[in-house]
């Protein structure tokens, strides 16, 4: 996973809250590092919080565009790596590998989101592709700035 370009496109997000989707994109974005950071090892918090973890991985996991690439006959690149358990059947660890992944999942639905507000007629499948390759030659195409000064 390329770290800086989910750092930059992180704070790209911040300059398109004036559409809706992207700023329902970012405030998932934003629940999930806080379950992240606040994630709870302890058996007893665990118990008390799994449900609410579970809840959010659950809604941001539904219509994620990302999760409809495929590339060939391979599903999506990103999907968290299953043992075949359900998320209720989760070890606290699984759990938690599962909740680490959506997060890098939602920026790029968040950066595709953008680059559909003015790139109506982009191929989703090629674009999720183009996304997935992690490239900041991507935002560059699509011409996606993160300031005032066009400057990603």
């Amino acid at each position: 996973m390329n770290k800086d370009f989910y750092e930059i496109c992180y704070e790209i997000l911040l300059y398109y809250l004036n559409f809706p989707d992207v700023a329902d994109t970012y405030k998932s974005i934003g629940d999930g590092i806080y379950y992240y950071k606040n994630y709870y090892q302890i058996k007893m918090d665990f118990d008390n919080r799994k449900c609410e973890v579970i809840n959010y991985i659950s809604n941001v996991r539904k219509n994620n565009i990302i999760d409809t690439y495929k590339n060939g006959l391979n599903p999506l690149i990103l999907v968290p790596v299953s043992s075949g358990k359900s998320l209720f059947q989760a070890s606290p660890q699984e759990l938690y590998d599962n909740l680490q992944n959506e997060i890098p999942r939602l920026i790029l639905k968040g950066i595709y989101q953008i680059i559909k507000h003015f790139n109506e007629m982009a191929d989703d499948n090629d674009l999720i592709a183009e996304l997935l390759q992690e490239d900041i030659n991507t935002l560059v195409k699509y011409d996606i700035r993160g300031d005032v000064n066009g400057q990603t």
